[in-house]
């Protein structure tokens, strides 16, 4: 499952990251950071070991967050597998 985080701070590193989601217990396997080609809007896409229920949790604990002197944006972001798709 992975989680979206927009509205990062300038210069955020993914060790940030990690540490951040590592403080509240979060079972973190990957984080990719990117600006989107635009070096003031920077996001985070974390992959967790986790299902939705606890992606969602995570997303309620950081939306809305104060963080190094901005509000974070989270949402949870399902991934389409195609699995189950043209059973017979």
């Amino acid at each position: 499952m992975n989680v979206v985080i927009r509205n990062l701070p300038d210069n955020t590193s993914e060790e940030e990251i990690g540490e951040l989601l590592k403080e509240h217990g979060v079972p973190v396997t990957d984080v990719s950071l990117t600006n989107e080609g635009d070096e003031t809007r920077y996001v985070a896409v974390v992959a967790l070991d986790t299902d939705h229920a606890g992606a969602t949790a995570l997303v309620k604990m950081l939306d809305g967050k104060f963080w190094r002197g901005k509000t974070l944006k989270a949402r949870a972001q399902t991934l389409f597998t195609g699995e189950g798709l043209n059973k017979s």
